[in-house]
């Protein structure tokens, strides 16, 4: 028998314990909008390894189960020209997908020609094909993101709608969006939802994206920061996951097999309770079991090859572009974590560090709190580190060039 537990990012496991709620509402949310009705949808916040992507698959096979046409993105960080081709270039498919090109209606060949006006904008890096032909001048080419993307997404509602079917945008990642582009989906997707038309998105970041949008971050004569919210809230509930409960995680280690009570008490106090970390010790302690019922004593057997495991696999995966700077700075948090205190343990000033924490921030590895202090994005971060960085090693400062002054 296949090893049953999955901590690989993303994978859906077989027991998803604890987020029947979410699961259900998005089923509702699929039922009212294929009826006419309006629903708030789902914008997901939590730490890395608490299971948002999972979610997310598990609503795209909900979705796709019931014919919808899918708009899956995993956002990147892009300029705003760059962001419009990868919208263009999904909203191409999704419309292939509503209906095949030789069965449109009305709707469908106008929503071709708004989409072609949407990316004309792009000139010659448009990533619509020679062969798309339909393009309606001045439908979604103001070069104004929030109107073009509004423009865009209402005629593909329309299409959608008109060929009994629906469209739902799947978005990981959030935090990568800038405000701009967000703005610019809640926008649409606000209008969309005014006119009841079958067109969601959900999505998931380590933060409420909302939040996020700085003070004066709106351009001109657009929604301020209060009405984005706003309207945000009108079109989104906000799910915070976190560790599971007992229940939920007993229920995760033992969708495996048989796990006596003292083997779920030692690995929920191991893990934290947190979807990922209780896969990745599901799977090592099964690899390594000798017996069907796993006991207390194959958890603390498997403690160094757990750790050896999510070092490897969970905690060093988001380490590939961090220099030595950048984890001394993540170390350093671990002993002092308040931002002045962090730049003294690396003998260096706030302001010699701050671009070191806003690249941290930009990386996804940090989040910095509305009083200023630094929190890790993963659970247990603190612990990885502390077992391969016993000390702070303090980098040297790069000495910088003086010019010659005669």
């Amino acid at each position: 028998m296949n090893n049953p537990y999955t901590p690989e990012s993303g994978e859906v496991p077989r027991e998803l314990a604890g987020r029947e709620k979410y699961r259900s509402a998005f089923i509702s949310l699929l039922d009212g909008l294929e009826r006419g009705h309006t629903a708030r949808s789902q914008l997901i916040t939590g730490m890395r390894g608490t299971g948002k992507t999972v979610l997310l698959r598990e609503y795209v096979s909900i979705a796709r189960s019931r014919r919808w046409a899918i708009v899956d993105i995993d956002a990147v960080r892009r300029d705003d020209d760059g962001f419009r081709r990868q919208l263009a270039f999904e909203c191409r498919s999704a419309l292939l997908a509503v209906s095949a090109r030789g069965h449109w209606g009305s709707e469908a060949k106008r929503a071709s020609g708004v989409l072609g006006s949407f990316a004309s904008v792009l000139g010659a890096s448009s990533p619509l094909t020679a062969e798309w032909t339909e393009t309606t001048p001045g439908a979604a080419d103001t070069g104004q993101l929030s109107a073009d993307t509004t423009a865009t997404l209402l005629a593909l509602g329309e299409a959608a709608r008109a060929h009994d079917t629906g469209i739902v945008f799947v978005i990981d990642e959030l935090q990568r969006l800038t405000s701009a582009q967000l703005s610019a989906l809640i926008d649409a997707f606000h209008r969309c939802y005014l006119r009841e038309l079958p067109i969601t998105v959900v999505g998931a970041g380590l933060t409420d994206p909302v939040d996020e949008i700085p003070e004066g971050a709106q351009p001109p004569n657009r929604p301020t920061v209060d009405e984005v919210r706003a309207r945000a809230d009108r079109l989104f509930e906000f799910p915070v996951l976190g560790a599971l409960a007992d229940a939920d995680a007993a229920a995760t280690l033992r969708s495996g097999g048989s796990w006596t009570d003292g083997a779920v008490l030692t690995a929920s106090t191991i893990t934290g309770k947190f979807p990922a970390l209780l896969h990745a010790l599901g799977f090592v302690v099964w690899d390594a079991r000798n017996t069907d019922v796993v006991t207390e004593a194959d958890i603390e057997n498997a403690v160094p090859e757990y750790e050896k495991f999510v070092d490897e696999n969970f905690f060093r995966r988001d380490l590939g572009r961090v220099d030595d700077v950048d984890l001394a700075y993540l170390r350093a948090i671990v002993d002092a974590p308040a931002e002045i205190d962090t730049a003294r343990a690396l003998e260096r000033t706030v302001a010699q560090c701050t671009r070191t924490r806003a690249g941290l921030v930009d990386k996804g590895l940090l989040h910095i709190t509305k009083n200023n202090e630094s929190v890790f994005t993963t659970p247990h971060f603190e612990s990885f580190l502390l077992r391969t960085m016993p000390t702070l090693e303090v980098p040297a400062r790069k000495q910088r060039r003086r010019r010659y002054d005669p």
